[in-house]
């Protein structure tokens, strides 16, 4: 199956984000305080307001880009008293870094490819009993880390939000962030959520891998 992908830029300007990750439909809230920061947000309202997130990879030296990130448009914008923006990122495709452009400017631009993920402008059918699994998975690492949710909400929810709001929620590492977003469906996705907070779990209730 084909999708039309020609509404998306090929080139965009990058959000270098330490553990955050945008996934497709979801929404990514931001504080940005640095200077090249605010200078990508006031230089993409002026065409599209289409930003690519992308996460830095602390395992190598100097500033290195994970290979994959997602496109997002800014659907929500306001400043503060003191010069902060606040943002939110709405998610729509993910993407494939390929060759980033040389520009006079303090933020980095690549050009990107959307064709491994082109199947993400449309929504896919949820899995009941992977969301069962899910649930359940959420409602033991909540309670194990002592955390508030209203639970009506959270059973409502659609996975796609559910896996975006928990992966903001959740002190996941980097790559396991990663891992998340380069899931391929979003049955992957809903698996490889589930697998990361069976660990947090294990890690909160001290309970050991191994019986002794």
């Amino acid at each position: 199956m084909q999708f039309d992908l020609t509404q998306f830029p090929t080139e965009l300007a990058i959000l270098d984000l330490p553990g955050m990750i945008l996934l497709p439909r979801g929404h990514l809230p931001l504080h940005l305080t640095e200077d090249k920061y605010k200078l990508l947000i006031e230089d993409i309202f002026k065409s599209d307001r289409y930003v690519g997130v992308v996460q830095t990879d602390s395992r190598v030296e100097g500033e290195k880009l994970f290979r994959s990130g997602c496109l997002g448009k800014v659907t929500t914008f306001s400043e503060a008293d003191n010069g902060d923006y606040f943002i939110i990122v709405s998610g729509l495709c993910r993407f494939n870094l390929l060759t980033p452009l040389e520009i006079s400017k303090p933020y980095l631009v690549h050009s990107v490819s959307y064709e491994t993920f082109s199947f993400d402008v449309y929504e896919e059918r949820e899995n009941e009993t992977e969301r069962e699994k899910l649930l359940n998975l959420v409602k033991a690492y909540f309670s194990s880390a002592n955390l508030l949710a209203d639970w009506d909400e959270i059973k409502t929810a659609s996975n796609e939000r559910l896996i975006s709001s928990l992966t903001l929620l959740c002190p996941f590492d980097p790559e396991e962030k990663q891992a998340l977003l380069e899931s391929p469906t979003l049955i992957d996705r809903t698996r490889m959520m589930t697998a990361l907070l069976e660990v947090a779990f294990l890690r909160n209730s001290q309970t050991s891998w191994f019986k002794h």
